[in-house]
């Protein structure tokens, strides 16, 4: 009954997603008293949120995906991982000076910043673990995309605050319009990134994956169906709590063109970063599987820790976290499209670990 369920969910997640946004804009409520509830516990002087203990979870059971034999093969032939890694840590790099460009005839300079930050929080972010299970549906190289996603993960304590003080240039002086938060931006860079990155994203994912190689493959898989149940009920309410400041005020106080902007801004980001995997795929000649989850991975980053540090440092502008929001469910849209085309296998491969498919329900939204 459980795994027929938790399947059942897996098929809908996009719709299932779509349904907490719904329910945080007209119930934003019970979100954001629950966005609010502390911790007790501190990493860089900052208490840690029921969002952050969330997204720890999420990151430990993907982490108990990961079978490091696996790993082996990709080490091997480099070269696609180095570039998967590589772009990851470079898009922030590469599109968010072209968006700040784009949005510079904007006449409202306080809606450009807010955009510009929460388009930089997903571009810094580690590639999404949600990227092994849509590689699967779709022909991939699951071992690389899972190697990928953890050379990322264990480099997020690095690339966000590098990509943190990249948006406080471009909204700073000479950037954007030299708004006030270009000091909170610094100052997250500085102090609050790294250790939000490696105490609610690498520590807990190689817990899991230390925890998997304790405990053996067999006795995982007993209570796989468990883990999966709780993970899905997890990334839904990361969701529902994620949204409801934002699209609570959305609704409150419609700005009909912001909310446009912000899904123009997303989808342009979202289809830029698959296009750059694509192309790196094609440059290098890499084989199918392998063109696969480089593109996929290139494309995906880690939207939920987004949404939550978001939510953590940005309490007071929640316009932050609506290009967050979309392109969460734009990146599933496009990888999805991707999984159901010509020649991508409908269904899992029955080699491919079973503990992989934990990355679809633990999104790394």
């Amino acid at each position: 009954m459980i795994i027929r369920g938790v399947a059942a969910a897996q098929q809908w997640l996009l719709g299932l997603m779509l349904g907490c946004y719904v329910v945080a804009g007209i119930v934003p409520g019970p979100g954001e008293v629950m966005r609010g509830l502390r911790l007790p516990l501190a990493v860089g002087g900052r208490e840690l949120t029921l969002s952050m203990g969330l997204l720890a979870i999420m990151l430990f059971n993907a982490g108990l995906g990961v079978r490091v034999r696996d790993i082996g093969g990709v080490l091997r032939r480099p070269l696609p991982l180095l570039l998967g890694i590589t772009a990851n840590a470079l898009l922030p790099v590469v599109l968010l000076p072209a968006l700040a460009l784009f949005l510079r005839s904007w006449p409202d300079l306080l809606e450009v910043e807010c955009l510009l930050v929460g388009v930089m929080l997903v571009l810094a972010m580690p590639i999404a673990g949600g990227a092994a299970s849509w590689g699967q549906n779709a022909g991939g190289n699951v071992p690389l995309v899972v190697a990928m996603v953890l050379g990322s993960t264990l480099l997020s304590p690095l690339t966000v605050p590098l990509g943190l003080h990249l948006a406080g240039q471009l909204v700073g002086p000479g950037g954007t319009g030299g708004l006030d938060d270009t000091t909170r931006l610094d100052s997250l860079a500085d102090t609050g990134a790294g250790p939000f990155a490696l105490a609610s994203v690498v520590l807990p994912c190689l817990a899991g994956i230390l925890a998997r190689a304790l405990l053996g493959d067999r006795r995982i898989s007993r209570v796989l169906p468990w883990i999966k149940a709780l993970n899905l009920v997890n990334v839904l309410l990361l969701c529902y709590i994620n949204a409801a400041g934002a699209l609570g005020q959305a609704l409150t106080h419609p700005d009909p063109d912001l909310l446009v902007l912000s899904l123009a801004v997303s989808a342009a980001a979202c289809a830029l970063s698959f296009l750059l995997g694509r192309w790196l795929s094609r440059w290098t000649r890499c084989n199918g599987p392998d063109h696969i989850s480089l593109t996929l991975a290139t494309g995906m980053n880690n939207t939920s820790a987004a949404a939550v540090l978001a939510a953590a440092w940005f309490s007071h502008r929640p316009e932050v976290l609506l290009p967050i929001l979309s392109y969460s469910l734009l990146q599933k849209t496009m990888a999805t499209a991707m999984g159901s085309s010509p020649g991508a296998s409908g269904s899992l491969p029955s080699a491919a670990p079973a503990a992989l498919k934990l990355s679809k329900v633990s999104g790394k939204r």
